[in-house]
């Protein structure tokens, strides 16, 4: 299993922004604290990861 770090989240963070990352093996995605806005859409495009193919995401609300 590999992680991406995407680097859109906060969480309090004040100095980068880190907590926003994809666990991913083979064609299977697991996207945690997504974040909001449309900066995911880069992240995941730049990371070349197509966003139709991520299926499971947790998002946290504060």
């Amino acid at each position: 299993m590999n992680i991406t770090m995407l680097g859109i989240g906060n969480a309090l963070v004040t100095e980068c922004y880190n907590t926003c990352f994809i666990l991913h093996e083979d064609n299977e995605y697991f996207l945690v604290d997504g974040g909001g806005g449309s900066t995911i859409l880069h992240q995941l495009k730049y990371a070349g990861i197509d966003w139709k193919n991520v299926r499971n995401i947790l998002n946290k609300n504060l």
